[in-house]
Formats: C-alpha cells, sequence, structure tokens
C-alpha cells in the first residue's frame, strides 16, 4: 500500500471520529465538528483538502458557493469552516487499513518510516498551537508562532512535545522581561520570540537540562487524528507527547508494545 494512503487513511477516520453524520455519508463543517480534528486548524483545513484532492470527500455548496469555486472568487470569504462535506469513500476500508498497518508495525519498515513522518509532523502542528494560544494569552501576537516555526521544528529533534511547551513557556517569559526593557531600535518582537526559542533549546540540549516537562494542557484538548495516532495507531499513548518524535522512538514504542502482548 503507499504510504500516501496511510496518511489518507489516517485523515479520513480522524475525518469521520470528529464530524461524520449519523448516516455517514456527510461530515459536519468545522465548525460543528464533535471534538477537534487536529491540533490546530489550518491543519485541519489541510486535511480535508488533501482528502478531496484525492477522492475521499467533496464539498456541499450551494449554486452561489460552487460558482465562486468555479470562477476562483475568494470562496475562503464564505467561511472554510461552514463547508460540509460529501464522503465518498467508505469507512470500513479505511479502519481495516490502519487496524491491519498497526498490528504489522513490527514488520514494517516502510511503514515505520511513514508513522514517524505524521508523528513530526503533528508534534510541530502541536508545540505551534501551544505557542500561538500562550502568546495570545500574555498579550503578544499569536502569528508570531509562524515565525517560530522553524526554531520548534529544529526543537523536536532534541526533544519531545511536552519539553517544547516547557521550553516555549520560558521562552515567553525572558521576552517579556525583555520587553519591559524595551526592544532594541528596529528590533522585531517576533523574531525576538524565535530566537529565543533557539536560544533555550540550544542551552538545553549541550547543557543537558533534565525537562521534566508538565501534563498536556487543559485548554488543548486532545484531536481526533491525535487520539487515533497514539492509541489506534501506533500505540504510543502518552509517549506520542513524551518522546522526542523520531523512527527510533516510534520503533522503540513499537518494540515494548510487542513484549507487552
Amino acid at each position: 500500500m503507499p504510504a500516501t494512503n496511510l496518511t489518507a487513511d489516517l485523515y479520513f477516520v480522524s475525518a469521520l471520529r470528529a464530524g461524520a453524520d449519523r448516516s455517514r455519508t456527510r461530515l459536519l463543517p468545522l465548525a460543528d465538528l464533535k471534538e477537534p480534528l487536529a491540533p490546530h486548524g489550518r491543519f485541519a483545513q489541510r486535511m480535508l483538502l488533501a482528502l478531496q484532492s484525492l477522492g475521499y470527500i467533496e464539498p456541499e455548496l450551494s449554486l452561489s458557493w460552487a460558482d465562486d469555486w468555479l470562477d476562483s472568487r475568494d470562496w475562503l470569504s464564505h467561511g472554510f469552516e461552514n463547508v460540509s462535506w460529501r464522503i465518498l469513500r467508505s469507512a470500513g476500508a479505511s479502519n481495516e487499513a490502519l487496524h491491519v498497518w498497526g498490528d504489522e508495525l513490527d514488520t514494517s519498515p516502510g511503514a515505520l518510516r511513514t508513522w514517524a513522518a505524521v508523528w513530526q509532523d503533528l508534534a510541530l502542528a502541536e508545540v505551534a498551537e501551544y505557542a500561538r494560544c500562550s502568546l495570545a494569552d500574555t498579550g503578544f501576537n499569536p502569528n508570531w508562532a509562524t515565525d517560530a516555526a522553524e526554531s520548534l521544528q529544529a526543537g523536536l529533534t532534541k526533544f519531545s512535545v511536552h519539553q517544547i511547551m516547557y521550553l516555549v513557556h520560558i521562552a515567553l517569559r525572558s521576552l517579556a522581561l525583555e520587553q519591559r526593557r524595551l526592544l532594541p531600535r528596529g528590533g522585531k518582537p517576533g523574531h525576538a520570540f524565535s530566537a529565543a526559542i533557539r536560544n533555550y533549546v540550544r542551552r538545553a540540549s549541550t547543557e543537558g537540562w533534565v525537562i521534566r516537562a508538565p501534563s498536556h494542557p487543559l485548554d488543548l484538548p486532545r484531536s481526533a487524528i491525535t487520539v487515533i495516532f497514539a492509541e489506534m495507531v501506533t500505540g504510543l499513548g502518552d509517549r506520542y507527547y513524551t518522546e522526542r518524535p523520531s523512527l527510533d522512538a516510534l520503533t522503540r514504542s513499537v518494540a515494548s508494545r510487542q513484549t507487552q502482548h
């Protein structure tokens, strides 16, 4: 099975969990989901558009909305979160595929590599959303989280999701102190936030910090794709948050699960 189908099946089953109606013929709009589909809204939109491009779903649009799409006008002005989707694929096929790959992870290097890449992608979305919410809560511009994406991604090559969340916390505290002393003329606060994260990641790595990361923030609910990936597919459980997202960590987790059975 091609790797792209593995990811698509994960996206599809997650979308069904979060937003399928009782008949399982439609996906509810993002604004009406039973639970978050992904760590943040942009990731959820990416999932739906990917599923559309692969023929798993198609948008349900009024005639006027469809005309806007066909004429390449700004259909986003209607509100992406208000678009519902018609389901075109059998849910059973995707569910079965995920169960098969979950059972065969220890014997399928290709699947392991695919799921490691998905883990890294999801982990970046988790810490980016945490950074965005933390910036907003402390009165900073939440869009600075986008400027810090490369720093967050680099940090995840060394630390877990929860550990990076802690480093984001102390980077924000440092930035707040700097703000009190005023930034130098021409300084860009968004860049300062990204630089602070890089600095703490470097220090934590070179100085061998032991970061006992806090539990998952209560104001960041687990998304449908997180639950399915961590519990149903990989068996990572809490390791999804507490292990560095990598092929090695996933391999160890799968091996541990196999010995327990």
